[in-house]
């Protein structure tokens, strides 16, 4: 059974219009624990399609599960993280990871009774990616890294069953990029919380994911579903490795074909 089920998925933004048609037809299997990637060129939904999992927005058609529960609205057991890691710049790092469960309906009545809980929670997981002893620093005195660290760390406060990351890594340059997908690697490794991750960095998803969803030009359809059974745990090297590059360049391939045909579509 799928732990996340997604059929026959559209969304417009206005009129519905073959114009303004933004996600057409998407069908979609995901298993509990795994971890999915999604690319395709700019514009082609990937982001708007990560609203939908999270309940933020509603489609057109179609409709989507978890664990054969219809999403309708936002759930509790989803985390998310962005490129921006939205770091309230008063508060410390370990108030900013406390933040969600003060607010969320689902902890929000128990937090004050569980404080301690939670903080040695916060604290694991700091420590985990690196940050131990940094849970009284101000957000602006964190590097970017550091506050994608803690923008992760945030996500799984709660310990959701399903974490959306939409370009968490973008941002940032090589290195730490490098660095923080080995952190993300080690958290789900340990965790095995279920991932969906868009990016437009072919070698984050092919080093990062099981299977890699290549989506079309707006309205964005899926045209490609890449298993990528490299053995795990993977390390870095790998990405010098003769299968890993060609599974990098069949993925750009396919995306740069799918680019086309929109650059086709608006000249004429």
């Amino acid at each position: 059974m799928s732990f996340l089920k997604v059929e026959k998925l559209c969304l417009c933004y206005g009129e519905d219009t073959p114009e303004n048609r933004v996600l057409e037809d998407i069908n979609i299997s995901i298993n509990e624990g795994e971890f999915v990637a999604i690319v395709g060129p700019s514009g082609c939904g990937k982001s708007t399609f990560m609203k939908l999992l999270s309940g933020l927005l509603k489609p057109l058609n179609g409709c989507m599960f978890m664990n054969d529960e219809l999403i309708n609205s936002p759930r509790a057991n989803v985390g998310m993280a962005f490129q921006n890691s939205i770091m309230l710049p008063w508060r410390t790092t370990l108030q900013n990871l406390l933040l969600p469960l003060e607010v969320s309906p689902s902890t929000k009545k128990t937090f004050k009774k569980r404080k301690l809980e939670y903080i040695e929670r916060a604290k694991q997981l700091l420590a985990t990616v690196g940050l131990a002893g940094m849970e009284e620093k101000y957000p602006w005195e964190l590097s970017g890294g550091m506050r994608q660290r803690a923008s992760l760390c945030r996500a799984l406060i709660h310990k959701p069953s399903l974490l959306l990351l939409d370009e968490p890594f973008g941002a940032l340059d090589a290195f730490t990029k490098e660095e923080l997908w080995c952190v993300l690697r080690d958290l789900w490794q340990q965790e095995k919380f279920t991932v969906v991750l868009v990016t437009h960095d072919l070698t984050e998803a092919v080093f990062l994911a099981d299977k890699v969803l290549v989506m079309s030009a707006r309205p964005g359809q899926i045209i490609k579903e890449a298993e990528i059974d490299f053995e795990r745990p993977r390390d870095l090297e790998i990405r010098y490795k003769s299968k890993f590059v060609d599974t990098v360049h069949e993925l750009r391939d396919q995306i740069k074909s799918a680019r086309h045909s929109l650059l086709n579509k608006d000249a004429a």
